[in-house]
């Protein structure tokens, strides 16, 4: 299982970046990670206590590697610690897509990851909160609702280990509702390109 963490919006942490740094984000980031944070680091522990894989926890963008070290990897007990490997560099889409791809799923607070992952047919929670705006709805759209978390609706969060465990204990069902998904992307891509086709034959 994978989980990536997740630094909002802290543009100004990008190596090389010219963003000033932002007094008002910086404070509601401190103010929320923990919030936003434990749910996934409680469902990172009962993966490992109460089956028998690990859990590889990655960044999606180079400013969460200090952050999923931080709020994921140091705070786990320590018997959860020796079956849990946090990596500590950033990595480019296509080293990511190699190592889902291996993987029994992925949950967390990112999008491109989970987008991969369904791709690539391994099943992905997708986890969202206010300041990503409309991302994550499109789990909504292709059949995948009950796999979309909104950190912001205590209910939702309720059930995200619940829901990590299922897919940890049940992978062909899990693999079975990701395929049906990938299908209706495809299907939809399909539609769209006739129509662009169509529309620049005419």
């Amino acid at each position: 299982m994978f989980f990536s963490g997740i630094q909002f919006h802290s543009k100004w942490k990008v190596p090389g970046s010219k963003s000033p740094f932002d007094e008002a984000t910086n404070v509601r980031n401190e103010l929320m990670k923990v919030h936003d944070l434990k749910p996934y680091r409680d469902a990172i522990i009962a993966v490992v206590r109460e089956t028998p894989m690990k859990v590889l926890i990655c960044p999606e963008d180079v400013t969460e590697v200090t952050l999923e070290k931080e709020m994921l990897y140091d705070p786990l007990p320590q018997d959860v610690k020796k079956k849990v490997v946090c990596r500590n560099r950033f990595w480019l889409t296509d080293e990511a897509l190699s190592v889902y791809a291996r993987s029994a799923g992925y949950f967390g607070l990112e999008q491109h990851s989970p987008i991969m992952c369904i791709g690539n047919g391994i099943p992905a929670l997708l986890g969202r909160f206010e300041e990503q705006t409309s991302k994550g709805y499109m789990w909504i759209n292709i059949g995948l609702g009950d796999w979309l978390f909104d950190s912001d609706k205590e209910d939702q969060m309720d059930r995200l280990t619940s829901t990590v465990l299922s897919h940890a204990k049940d992978p062909k069902a899990a693999r079975q509702k990701t395929q049906k998904a990938k299908e209706l992307v495809e299907k939809r891509q399909t539609e769209t390109m006739e129509i662009l086709k169509n529309c620049l034959i005419d």
